[in-house]
């Protein structure tokens, strides 16, 4: 009745921001079952806005891909895909009202308590082995390694996700990341490294990068940590002269929103990563095949980025998840299969939430360490090398 009244008044969304009464009170869920069986399982929600965004993240044993609908009349469908049986939480916030004004809160009755129950005659024989792990090749594309989940490392080791002869290993990753999870792709083994394995790759190679501010502060603040760059370097790039410029440091070029800079770059046959990236825009695909024609036949590796989410924590800057799903979609249409994608919206959008660490990054330093994304995303990109 509520929702109907603020309707008819036809509110706006920074009044909503503000009004008391509006929301979280007015953002309605429903049919959210606190007992469902693995596999893909849906809810609605109902809201006064036909563009709000809204983060829903299901925690527990693993930490599901969730995707949300928008119908354009203020109804979502939330949709999520859950494989491991166990207690999970559902959360539900909401990130920006109506596309243009950030409130980043919980609904009322966020979290959800939801029981997932596996069928246990199924879920004994789809049980991987230990023969199973090993079987798999080691992930040598983003493509592969970015198609996956989050998977508390305990039950990782439960189910056989990871091979015992790794668990060390990965224990040792564990101890960098100070996180319980673990990213398990699908269709391939990721190797485990520590930052010693990733200085060892990174260093005394060329690479080339493209093209804002989330590729520069990845890979600016992973050199640092990495002592591949010193402080004033570091510095400059970060938040320095050269942030909002082109640069080339030990190897490592930027190229801040410049083609022409980047596509030098690749001439010059690097031997390390060539990565570029979009955000809200959709791929140029006879541009990316010419990049990906200048670095072929060379040691380097190509890798075409498709941007992070937007956590909504920059109350300023404006931009839009639906858009930048859109723009995912059209890559892995538009762009040819042998094209290396690094999906970088479904590997971070389970965790942006809690994770984001200047405003709108997810990938960063903070007190002199790599965030859990940053040093899974520098990971992913090391098996390429």
């Amino acid at each position: 009745h509520g929702l109907g009244n603020l309707k008819k008044k036809k509110i706006t969304p920074e009044a909503c921001a503000k009004q008391g009464d509006c929301y979280p009170d007015k953002v309605l869920v429903k049919g959210v079952d606190v007992l469902v069986e693995t596999g893909v399982n849906s809810f609605t929600i109902t809201s006064l806005f036909a563009r709000d965004e809204f983060h829903v993240a299901l925690e527990g044993p693993e930490l599901s891909p969730t995707f949300v609908e928008a119908h354009g009349n203020g109804t979502y469908t939330v949709s999520y895909c859950v494989e491991l049986p166990g207690f999970y939480k559902l959360y539900v916030r909401i990130l920006q009202i109506d596309g243009t004004d950030t409130l980043r809160k919980d609904i009322f009755q966020s979290p959800f308590s939801v029981r997932v129950r596996g069928k246990a005659e199924a879920e004994l024989q789809a049980l991987p082995t230990e023969s199973d792990q090993v079987a798999l090749d080691s992930c040598t594309s983003a493509r592969q390694a970015t198609q996956g989940r989050w998977v508390r490392f305990d039950h990782a080791e439960r189910y056989n996700l990871v091979p015992s002869f790794e668990l060390q290993r990965w224990g040792e990753v564990l101890e960098v990341t100070r996180d319980e999870y673990v990213w398990i792709p699908y269709s391939c083994r990721m190797r485990p490294m520590t930052l010693d394995n990733l200085r060892d790759l990174y260093q005394n190679r060329s690479h080339c990068l493209c093209c804002d501010s989330y590729i520069r502060t990845l890979f600016s603040d992973t050199m640092s940590v990495l002592g591949i760059f010193n402080k004033a370097q570091h510095e400059q790039t970060r938040d320095g002269s050269l942030i909002h410029n082109n640069w080339e440091i030990n190897g490592m070029a930027m190229a801040w929103h410049d083609m022409a800079y980047f596509e030098m770059c690749l001439q010059k046959r690097p031997n390390g990563l060539s990565v570029e990236n979009i955000l809200e825009t959709k791929a140029e695909k006879g541009r990316v095949a010419h990049h990906v024609a200048t670095v072929d036949n060379t040691p380097g590796k190509f890798v075409f980025t498709v941007g992070h989410p937007w956590s909504g924590d920059h109350r300023v800057a404006r931009r839009s998840n639906y858009i930048m799903q859109d723009a995912q979609r059209a890559t892995f249409i538009e762009l040819d299969s042998d094209i290396d994608i690094f999906d970088a919206f479904a590997f971070t959008f389970p965790r942006i939430y809690h994770e984001a660490c200047d405003s709108s990054h997810v990938s960063c330093v903070i007190s002199d360490r790599l965030t859990v994304l940053g040093f899974w995303e520098m990971l992913i990109f090391a098996q390429m090398l």
